[in-house]
């Protein structure tokens, strides 16, 4: 349970990145937070964003 929970929580967060991205120009200040905190996203999460070559 507790796995499927954190695969949940990890979709959720790329699908939000994703979004932001897709206009970048409106969601600078996010993305730019996100950035400042990359170092704290769970290793999936990067993992996940780089086999998409989605880069911050």
């Amino acid at each position: 349970m507790e796995k499927f929970f954190f695969s949940k929580e990890i979709e959720s967060q790329y699908n939000l990145i994703k979004a932001l991205l897709a206009e970048p120009e409106k969601y600078r200040d996010a993305i730019n937070a996100i950035k400042k905190d990359i170092a704290y996203m769970p290793i999936e999460l990067k993992k996940k964003l780089g086999e998409e070559k989605i880069i911050l």
